[in-house]
């Protein structure tokens, strides 16, 4: 406060003689902090956060000017009248910042339990606020305070740190439960923001308990705010907090520019001076980039968000004509199967002589039409099961069966085909249990035919090699089906269960595969809780194909 040797002040803050540091500690506080609050709030007012710090900004600045008014004027009755609103309005600065964390975080408010104890604590500090247990005189001869109630003081004080306490707390238990890019942006809100709390309270409380000659350290309490109101400005230029990245910048530059430039006109010192304009200069150009790169780069998100939306569109519409896509194979699948099935029973007819002898030539013309609508019966029903998976409509009906007994017969109908393809089928079985497994039957003779086709495919000349083997302890059936085909590299090997995947030396073999059987395959394995792989030791070096089925328990 100053003392009677000074002029009244005019607009109760403006007078001759007072420290360049205390207007520019003061002025550079209320700027900052009204500047950000009213920014962040027209720019997002329907955000909850936002409003709590407007009334967060306009709440310090209202007792950073009544301190200001408190320190130039020398009117005993005008500094009574506003030092009684100075514990009503640090009480409310620490209750809106612990608001504003669980507004900043969990973009909500505290609960009601939260805000019925912050509620009852307060109302003693509104309650004596204007009377003589907060001040009872100011002695303008001795330029300090008199009979100023120290219990009221000491009251709001520690409701103001039991407040930064609690909010300490809080930033603790979000900071660890928090992770990734949330964690980083707790931890740096967090330190801005209580260092605020408390070197606001300790500039503050201190001077309250010492000599008058202390109260010099509300200068420097003041800038707290800044500093807290700088760490949310970069939070919004680093992390788009508030969602308003691009003006954040601007923000910034405008807060770091306010408080350089006004050295220029509190210092005393020419040099002090010159390297503020420096300082100053360097500002405003780096200033100048940082904007305009992040200009180039809010451009460059809204073109990517728009690309993002496009794309969206396009992968909707793509599931669309997938599904449309499937429905027709599926319809197109069932009006071939009824004339194939008729072509293939004629041609069986024809071949085993039911409308008579052949000619040698007819009969190898049969042959080939028997076959030809055989390999097209598969395609169609590889095709309908693939439309059934996408769909969802493949059903299963489930029952207990031997795996070992029905891979045997399927081997035993296969080696006739095998044999006219000039290859050898070897079954071997190694099991200490009857092989009963929990599946569909028909699913799972499907399975292995499609393995074993596959492999017979694939296999130009040599042995097919088929293995049942159970294994007791892991409760487990495995049919290995090992050919000496054309063997498949670790890409192939990757992929070779995929739809239309087939390896890239397929066609010297075989050109008639639609690579659907070992995809169809792989789908009903799993569904039945099985498990299908492949092996291979490279391209030329045979593959080996596992189907696994767990056993039934006792069987």
């Amino acid at each position: 406060m100053i003392c009677p040797d000074y002029l009244q002040p005019t607009f109760l803050i403006l007078t001759e003689g007072v420290p360049s540091l205390l207007y520019y500690s003061h002025s550079t506080a209320i700027a900052i902090s009204l500047f950000l609050g009213v920014f962040v709030y027209l720019k997002n007012s329907n955000l909850y956060a936002s409003r709590v710090l407007l009334l967060l900004s306009i709440c310090f600045s209202t007792w950073t000017f009544i301190n200001l008014i408190t320190w130039t004027n020398n009117a005993s009755d005008i500094i009574i009248f506003f030092w009684s609103f100075f514990g009503i309005l640090y009480a409310l600065i620490c209750v809106l910042s612990l608001y504003f964390i669980y507004a900043f975080i969990d973009k909500s408010s505290p609960s009601t339990s939260v805000n019925l104890i912050l509620g009852l604590l307060f109302i003693p500090i509104v309650l004596f606020a204007p009377t003589n247990a907060h001040l009872t005189v100011f002695n303008i001869p001795l330029c300090g305070v008199a009979d100023e109630g120290l219990l009221y003081t000491n009251y709001y004080y520690i409701y103001g740190f039991f407040i930064s306490i609690w909010a300490l707390i809080v930033l603790v238990l979000r900071y660890k439960a928090a992770s990734g890019l949330l964690k980083r942006e707790i931890l740096i809100f967090g330190i801005g923001i209580e260092f605020f709390l408390f070197s606001f309270f300790l500039t503050g409380y201190i001077p309250s308990l010492l000599t008058d000659n202390f109260f010099v350290l509300e200068f420097y309490g003041l800038f707290g705010m800044s500093f807290f109101m700088c760490i949310l400005t970069y939070m919004i230029v680093k992390f788009q907090a508030f969602e308003i990245r691009l003006l954040g910048a601007k923000a910034l530059v405008f807060v770091l520019w306010f408080l350089i430039g006004s050295l220029i006109f509190v210092s005393e010192s020419v040099f002090t001076q010159i390297v503020a304009i420096i300082t100053l200069i360097f500002i405003t150009i780096a200033g100048y980039f940082l904007i305009q790169s992040i200009q180039r780069e809010a451009k460059q998100r809204e073109q990517l968000e728009v690309l993002t939306e496009q794309l969206g569109k396009a992968n909707d519409r793509l599931k669309i004509l997938d599904k449309m896509k499937s429905e027709f194979v599926s319809i197109a699948s069932h009006q071939l199967r009824s004339p194939l099935t008729s072509i293939r029973g004629y041609a069986s007819m024809l071949a085993e002589g039911s409308y008579g002898k052949l000619p040698a030539k007819a009969e190898e013309a049969v042959q080939n039409i028997a076959d030809s609508s055989m390999f097209m019966v598969r395609s169609v029903e590889d095709y309908l099961n693939v439309s059934r998976i996408e769909a969802g409509n493949m059903k299963y009906e489930m029952s207990d069966f031997s795996f070992k007994d029905t891979a045997e017969k399927i081997v035993d109908e296969m080696r006739s085909v095998a044999l006219k393809k000039g290859l050898i089928l070897i079954f071997r079985t190694d099991c200490s249990s009857s092989g009963m497994i929990y599946a569909d039957v028909g699913k799972t003779r499907q399975v292995i035919q499609n393995i074993l086709d596959n492999s017979m495919k694939y296999t130009p000349s040599g042995t097919i090699k088929i293995l049942v083997h159970d294994d007791l302890k892991k409760k487990k059936i495995t049919i290995t089906v090992q050919d000496t085909g054309i063997g498949m590299n670790k890409e192939t090997q990757a992929e070779v269960f995929d739809k239309f995947i087939r390896a890239k030396n397929a066609n010297s073999v075989n050109v008639t595969g639609t690579g659907l059987g070992l995809y169809v395959a792989k789908k009903m394995v799993t569904e039945m809780k099985g498990k299908v792989w492949a092996e291979s030791e490279g391209d030329g070096k045979g593959s080996t194909f596992h189907i696994e089925f767990p056993l039934i328990a006792g069987k």
